[in-house]
């Protein structure tokens, strides 16, 4: 008989090291690469602990990419969305503060931007529950960010908040591959140096809120 693993007495100051360590790991290695011995290693703990605690590296890398997901919603400033005035402010607004973000909180935003790829590579056990969290996080977010924005514009009739929804969302993945593509090229950078992504953004949402033609 298996032993159920949330059942098992855990000292919460070594799970906590073994799910920081962990953070770094995966935001570094990503979920193939890295290795449970050394996250046993950093987080001062036998390789055993590990695994007494987690089961196995699939459900230690759901537990981590859960603990990324909830430390973004507990740090997130929604107001930077609420209170933008039309779109295109708010998808600035919303990129540097994310790229702020980002540059505080490396790891979390590491595991969260490999996480979802991590899911087809991850055993089919926890599949779902790695697709799981960021099903939640989306479905519970873009929304809630966007609604209070459109609220105040004067949309062209026969437009669906649907539609504006699936355009935004795919703003912010080009943006999020933008951004990824330019801390890979420059990780040590500061706000100011991403000028010209940003720029990018704007043009974006720019085409998004105004249409190409005339």
């Amino acid at each position: 008989m298996t032993e159920d693993i949330t059942e098992i007495p855990k000292d919460p100051v070594k799970v906590e090291r073994i799910l920081a360590s962990a953070m770094h790991n995966f935001a570094v290695h990503g979920y193939r690469g890295a290795k449970t011995d050394v996250i046993a290693k950093e987080a001062d703990v036998s390789k055993g602990i590990v695994f007494r605690y987690f089961s196995n590296k699939a459900h230690l890398f759901v537990a981590v990419l859960q603990k990324a997901a909830d430390k973004m919603e507990q740090v997130a400033d929604y107001s930077v969305w609420h209170d933008s005035n039309d779109l295109v402010e708010m998808i600035v607004r919303a990129t540097k503060y994310k790229i702020e973000l980002e540059l505080k909180y490396p790891d979390e935003f590491g595991v969260l931007m490999n996480g979802y790829a991590s899911a087809e590579k991850a055993p089919k056990e926890v599949q779902d529950d790695i697709k799981a969290v960021y099903q939640s996080a989306t479905n519970d977010n873009l929304e809630q960010l966007v609604a209070p924005v459109l609220d105040k514009l004067s949309l062209r009739p026969g437009i669906d908040r649907q539609t504006i929804l699936v355009m935004m969302n795919a703003v912010m993945d080009q943006v999020e591959k933008e951004t990824k593509v330019f801390m890979k090229i420059h990780p040590h950078a500061t706000l100011n140096e991403f000028t010209e992504l940003i720029g990018n953004t704007k043009k974006y949402v720019e085409v998004v809120e105004k249409g190409i033609l005339k």
